[in-house]
């Protein structure tokens, strides 16, 4: 009894679909890592335009990432210090309004804890928002989501944040900050896989 043309085309089209599926099966979710790079850094291969603050001191990890490298910044003063974004994720965070902000994290110790309302601050020059993120980062990797939004918490100087205000400051953002400084006393932090999406 021999096959027709049709029915080894037909076998090798359901052992081709097969493959796929179990490929496709032991594929995950988009993570921040795999978002496109026009609107993530992941500090893979550098600080990616990226700095610290006055208060500490930057620095590029190739290891010990989420994956890959990470910017690093350690405390050099009793400040508070801060990430601050690259010129080049400005223009991402500039047409941003109704994203979301994501990045991850990490302290070297979590004792001597403190909290101060200014997580991540947004200015045009003129105007700045601030928000209080709701938990400070562990000595692993610590993801943040942050709307870029009036409900989410935004604060202008103590009053919440309007959807004008917001939408003024990111279309003419000079600055973006991200908290570093969570410890009383000397310490290392990390930033990782910051996106806006």
């Amino acid at each position: 009894m021999g096959f027709s043309v049709e029915k080894v085309v037909f076998c090798r089209l359901v052992c081709v679909l097969g493959l796929l599926v179990a490929v496709l099966a032991g594929c995950s979710p988009l993570s921040i890592q795999q978002q496109p790079q026009t609107n993530s850094n992941n500090f893979d291969t550098d600080m990616q335009g990226w700095g610290v603050s006055e208060g500490g001191i930057g620095s590029f990890s190739a290891t010990g990432g989420h994956p890959g490298g990470y910017l690093a910044g350690e405390d050099r003063t009793t400040g508070d210090w801060y990430y601050i974004a690259s010129p080049a994720f400005l223009d991402v965070v500039r047409g941003g309004y109704g994203k979301t902000l994501r990045f991850e994290l990490k302290q070297s110790a979590i004792d001597s804890v403190y909290s101060v309302p200014d997580d991540v601050i947004l200015t045009d020059g003129t105007t700045t928002l601030t928000v209080d993120n709701a938990y400070s980062p562990a000595r692993t990797w610590t993801y943040y989501a942050v709307r870029l939004d009036e409900l989410s918490g935004w604060k202008k100087g103590k009053s919440a944040a309007t959807r004008a205000e917001i939408r003024a400051v990111l279309q003419n953002l000079t600055a973006l900050w991200i908290r570093g400084e969570f410890r009383g006393g000397p310490d290392q932090g990390g930033l990782d896989n910051v996106a806006v999406y």
